[in-house]
């Protein structure tokens, strides 16, 4: 089963910040907002993923975007989605449950929330599943930015084929680093909740700040 936690994340290109994340798991809910720098306008996206008590399983999914005037709603129990699937927002779960068996990968389908609302055809195309998570190599140091580097395994997670982020993991099991492609990397802020808040939203406008903070109800 899944154990509640509270996390924030900067992310970086070319050793600039240039977006955040704050995902919480708690009373069965993974909420995930995320907002990057972007032209014409910032990309900023909510998710919500509950999961049924007993096994864990994605049972409600909800997202919006910055394009979308309304939460798009899916339910797994309809019948269009394997029970081994989860929502792309729900990666880190997925992430957790390969840390239990590191030696094993973990295969899942992997959904598109842009397609969930469509035929089924389109939302559930693969008749295996298409994501892997997987360790590769044996614990090594990795570089943090104006902190000391840590040890830590390397995680890959694989979508229809290709890579499509780098996880770091530390011996506590918590992920201190993801790498987006070759240039966006997400660095977990240390410290408690209220903490890696106040770290990752200093300096940023009061828009981000109350979007982070509220989501598209702010």
């Amino acid at each position: 089963m899944h154990t509640d936690f509270e996390r924030w994340e900067v992310l970086v290109k070319d050793q600039q910040r240039i977006g955040v994340r704050y995902q919480r798991l708690s009373a069965h809910v993974l909420l995930t907002r995320l907002l990057i720098d972007a032209d014409p306008e910032p990309y900023r996206a909510e998710s919500r993923i509950r999961m049924e008590p007993d096994t864990g399983i994605w049972e409600v999914n909800s997202f919006r975007n910055q394009l979308m005037e309304h939460t798009s709603i899916s339910h797994r129990e309809s019948g269009r989605f394997p029970t081994k699937s989860m929502p792309s927002f729900g990666e880190i779960l997925m992430l957790k449950l390969a840390l239990e068996t590191p030696d094993e990968p973990l295969t899942y389908w992997h959904l598109d929330e842009l397609l969930m609302d469509t035929p089924k055809t389109a939302a559930t195309a693969h008749s295996e599943p298409n994501a892997m998570v997987r360790r590769v190599g044996e614990v090594q140091d990795l570089p943090i930015p104006q902190s000391h580097a840590l040890r830590a395994q390397r995680f890959e997670a694989w979508v229809d084929g290709e890579l499509k982020v780098t996880h770091w993991v530390d011996a506590a099991n918590d992920v201190v680093c993801a790498s987006w492609g070759e240039d966006v990397t997400a660095y977990r802020v240390p410290g408690t909740a209220t903490e890696a808040g106040w770290l990752s939203l200093a300096g940023l406008d009061e828009g981000t700040v109350e979007f982070m903070a509220r989501g598209f109800d702010a």
